[in-house]
């Protein structure tokens, strides 16, 4: 999926007072957490500080204060990603994710929100995600973001008609 940024200044959502982010880096065991929350649907290898630096650490960009961790009540559900490449001003959303028990409840609508000001903050021109086609609800969040779906192949134009259909049967 693809974003672009509409000029307007960055905006960070208000957050409900139960909810507050922070930043692997900032956090004390903020790479424990992450790998909490990405256990769940993202990890795709056993889950460890190894994978955590294989898939965070060793992607051209990241950078720790970028990973964010949105947390609920003090504990750590969801986590977003925001790469910058700052040469070409295209940013890269990357592992969105959450906990079972927080979906459903509008986090991923405030992190999508969060990541977007964040890439206009950092001067990024256009951004853009990879996502399952499975994820409906991932999906839906994405899209009010302003992310728009990548047709530019018929494979990629027959898989969006199909989650579409999805949505609209919702």
């Amino acid at each position: 999926m693809r974003w672009t940024n509409d000029g307007k200044e960055a905006e960070y959502p208000s957050l409900p007072d139960s909810v507050t982010v922070g930043t692997v880096r900032d956090r004390e065991n903020g790479i424990d957490e992450w790998l909490d929350i990405v256990q769940y649907d993202l990890a795709w290898e056993p889950i460890s500080h190894e994978f955590y630096r294989k898939c965070m650490v060793g992607h051209p960009g990241y950078e720790d204060d970028r990973c964010f961790l949105f947390c609920l009540d003090g504990k750590a559900v969801a986590t977003v990603c925001v790469i910058c490449d700052r040469e070409k001003a295209e940013g890269y959303i990357h592992m969105v994710g959450s906990k079972p028990e927080v979906r459903g409840r509008g986090i991923g609508n405030l992190m999508n929100a969060y990541a977007a000001a964040v890439l206009k903050k950092e001067g990024m021109k256009t951004a853009y995600l990879t996502t399952d086609d499975w994820r409906i609800p991932a999906i839906k969040s994405y899209l009010r973001a302003n992310f728009v779906p990548d047709e530019t192949t018929d494979d990629f134009r027959a898989r969006w008609a199909k989650i579409r259909e999805t949505i609209r049967q919702q």
